[in-house]
Order: structure tokens, then sequence, then C-alpha cells
């Protein structure tokens, strides 16, 4: 199954050598390298455009929680008898 496309691709365009994106909101030009990830695409949104990106948008739903706020956060345990 193809992989689906970031929710990045709503606010950047393209450019025609897959090496750049540029914002559609401010018009600023990031480095996107087509075989990479879009974190730094998702991070400008979130950063300098947070009333135009929803929490899903900027990838905060699926961003993964940091192992010492694992460790630290207090979990329910059930031991069966």
């Amino acid at each position: 199954m193809p992989p689906t496309p970031s929710a990045a691709w709503k606010y950047f365009t393209r450019s025609s050598d897959k090496k750049s994106a540029t914002c559609n909101l401010c018009g600023v030009n990031l480095t996107y390298i087509q075989a990479g990830t879009t974190s730094n695409l998702l991070n400008h949104i979130s950063n300098k455009h947070p009333s135009s990106a929803s929490s899903n948008d900027a990838g905060n739903s699926k961003k993964q929680s940091s192992m010492s706020s694992f460790l630290s956060t207090p979990k329910k345990v059930c031991f069966r008898k």
C-alpha cells in the first residue's frame, strides 16, 4: 500500500526540482528532499501559522512522545490474581 501524503502539502507547493517547497501562506522557501520527511514543513506551519493549522494538520496528533514524558507519566497497572 502506498504511503499517505503528508498534511504539509495542503500548505506547500513543491518546486519543480523537488529539492524545496514554498509555503502557500507566506511564500517562504524551505528545503525538502523528495525521499526525506516533511517534518520541517510541518514545523514551519505549526510555528509560523498556528491559527491556520489544526493539531492534526501539523502532525501533533501522530507525534511520538519523548521517552522522558513516557517514563514520568504514571501508568495504571492491573495485576490478575
